[in-house]
């Protein structure tokens, strides 16, 4: 206020007028308390008059001049509810997505255009985690990275709050410059110089400047205080830290732009510009979830899974409805996935006996129960059969199909799983089924070589007596994983593209089925199925 007189005296002394700058204050603060006691009036409903510091609700969001903007009543609200949510009956998968759905976009509106405590958000987003591992059934020690990842990907779709703020404060500062309004953005512009100018010890910065600035570039010597563009630049520089090449820039169209890294490892950008504006907020949470999907991957144990499992939506088909997903394969899915199940060697304690309890071989490990126990074979075999079973159901005919069964004409024992010989095309199929552990993808790439080396020989012998022979597998993770590869086999088996969406989730949810009974008998003895899958005979 001082200073603001002090330029008034200075002005009128240069023309020549007199100035009392003690009367003037004097008059301001009468001018203060009296504008605070006026009542105002709209449409017979009395408008309060605000002072400093103090606020009201603008969607949630506390708004005035030098206001505290944390609504921590809404975050406190967004913790009942989360707990009210996991008390009550509602399925697993129902319960994520309420929290998806009703919770999280509590917060949406007020991420987006206020300026909020860190501190707040930590304590929601701990709960959040903790909350959600609840429902995956998962240990304290089972990796967070499952809560933030898309369902697509076998996670719960639920970033946290502090990165989603983030988000909030570039989207926010990048929406101001790009708004079709050109007051909007003249003033937007405006406020930016006014703002980094005196930070980068210029008076008019460019364009070029103010990318720099917003890009998080070069450490400022000091601050104006918090504006949209402080908490921007903040925000681009703690994501940066996940999303390298992120960055503001000035293109030579004369229009600001956005480079967003799509596919971290590969190298892969999208460019938001003017045309674009809207994805912005979407692509920024796409990158910060893809982020923790690849951190999760880096894991040697808990990532090996998701390696495989995040490549194919079919996967993890259930988190989102729960369709032909037992209650107990929910329980066993997610712990079986990340590798903390408790068998002895999974399990992080010191000089235990880490054999298996079955057949004594020195590591129980998931991928021992799952596949190599030959204590479980009949189930094993079960479980191998229900692909095959599938698939035969989804094939538009079954005329010269031969399941399990040797060939005519060919001298060889092997039994291909289907095999399609059509006399009249001279056109042979072989096709076998595999359902390895899902040892990240390299497992699935492995497995399917073996296939088509083991049945060469039967190709070559079809090949010799003037048949098109071609060999391929159906391989499928035991976990659940859908190798993508997959397409061209059920192609070969006349499986019609309409149908196989429908089919992979069968063979999916079939799959994790069989595997957690191989699991209960394992550990408990008892025998979880009463009949085998019978083959239709053809």
């Amino acid at each position: 206020m001082q200073e603001i007189l002090n330029d008034v005296s200075k002005a009128a002394t240069w023309m020549g007028l007199e100035f009392n700058a003690a009367k003037c204050a004097t008059l301001h603060i009468k001018t203060r308390r009296a504008h605070k006691e006026t009542d105002t009036f709209i449409q017979g409903q009395r408008i309060p008059t605000l002072d400093h510091g103090e606020a009201y609700q603008h969607l949630g969001v506390p708004t005035g001049l030098y206001v505290e903007q944390t609504p921590e009543a809404t975050f406190q609200k967004m913790i009942e509810d989360l707990k009210a949510v996991e008390a009550s009956l509602l399925t697993p998968w129902q319960k994520l997505d309420a929290i998806r759905t009703f919770i999280i976009p509590q917060a949406q509106f007020t991420l987006l255009t206020a300026n909020i405590k860190k501190s707040a958000l930590d304590k929601v987003d701990k709960e959040v985690k903790s909350i959600a591992k609840s429902i995956f059934n998962l240990p304290r020690r089972a990796s967070p990275e499952i809560v933030f990842i898309p369902t697509q990907q076998g996670g719960g779709n639920l970033p946290p709050l502090s990165e989603l703020a983030d988000v909030g404060s570039i989207v926010r500062a990048f929406k101001m410059l790009t708004c079709p309004d050109l007051a909007v953005r003249e003033i937007a512009e405006a406020s930016i110089r006014h703002s980094a100018g005196p930070v980068l010890e210029q008076r008019e910065p460019d364009f070029n400047q103010l990318s720099a600035y917003l890009s998080g570039d070069a450490t400022p010597k000091y601050s104006r205080g918090a504006t949209i563009w402080s908490a921007a630049r903040s925000a681009a520089r703690r994501l940066t830290n996940k999303l390298p090449g992120l960055r503001w820039s000035w293109s030579d169209s004369k229009q600001w732009s956005l480079t967003v890294p799509k596919q971290l490892k590969n190298s892969e950008y999208t460019i938001i510009d003017t045309g674009s504006r809207k994805e912005l907020h979407h692509h920024l949470r796409r990158g910060v979830q893809q982020y923790h999907l690849e951190h999760l991957l880096t894991k040697a144990d808990q990532g090996k899974v998701f390696d495989v499992a995040s490549r194919s939506a079919e996967s993890n088909h259930f988190l989102q409805y729960g369709r032909h997903t037992r209650f107990c394969d929910w329980k066993f899915i997610h712990r079986a996935r990340l590798g903390v199940l408790p068998l002895r060697a999974c399990i992080r304690i010191a000089n235990i006996d880490r054999r298996c309890r079955v057949c004594k071989y020195p590591q129980e490990t998931t991928a021992h129960v799952l596949c190599h126990c030959m204590r479980h074979s009949r189930a094993s075999n079960n479980r191998h059969r229900a692909v095959i079973k599938h698939l035969v159901a989804a094939m538009q005919g079954t005329r010269n199909l031969r399941i399990e069964n040797t060939i005519p004409g060919v001298n060889s024992r092997d039994k291909p799983d289907l095999v399609i010989i059509d006399n009249s095309s001279k056109i042979a199929v072989i096709i076998d089924v595999a359902c390895p552990f899902d040892n990240r993808y390299t497992a699935m790439e492995e497995k399917r070589l073996e296939k088509v080396q083991k049945y060469l020989p039967l190709a070559t012998a079809l090949n010799d007596q003037g048949f098109d022979t071609v060999v391929d597998a159906v391989v499928v993770g035991s976990l659940g994983s859908w190798d993508p590869a997959n397409e061209s086999a059920m192609a070969l088996l006349g499986i019609p593209e309409k149908r196989r969406k429908a089919v992979k989730k069968l063979i999916v949810s079939d799959v994790i089925r069989w595997s957690r009974n191989i699991y209960v008998e394992h550990v408990s003895g008892s025998r979880q199925y009463k009949e085998d899958v019978i083959l239709p005979k053809i």
